[in-house]
């Protein structure tokens, strides 16, 4: 199959969720940016899109997420959700799930 060539809708949606919660959680901002950036990185793994194309979705979704910054709306929520990350993390509770099967399966690679 050869990809078509347009902006990856995956990608630009993955990035712009993974900028979104490495700002809620900046304590997990690394691994949080290396999941958004591999999810992009799948769409040329599956050969559904160039990288030119993850890497012009990324652009987009950066764009939608600098643009939402601008919407108090969005900030607000945003400031909300930070707040009860930093509870969260205060209280020393954890996700009863758990990340490292996920973690060795994107280390592994295809």
């Amino acid at each position: 199959m050869k990809a078509k060539s347009y902006p990856s809708g995956h990608a630009s949606v993955g990035w712009a969720w993974a900028l979104a919660l490495a700002e809620i959680a900046p304590r997990r901002a690394e691994p949080i940016l290396a999941r958004g950036y591999a999810f992009g990185m799948s769409r040329v793994v599956c050969r559904a899109h160039w990288k030119s194309d993850v890497e012009a979705g990324r652009t987009v979704g950066a764009a939608v997420v600098s643009r939402l910054h601008a919407d108090p709306v969005f900030v607000a929520q945003m400031a909300r959700a930070k707040q009860e990350i930093e509870r969260v993390h205060g209280a020393g509770e954890r996700s009863p799930r758990d990340c490292a099967a996920e973690a060795k399966a994107l280390a592994e690679g295809p």
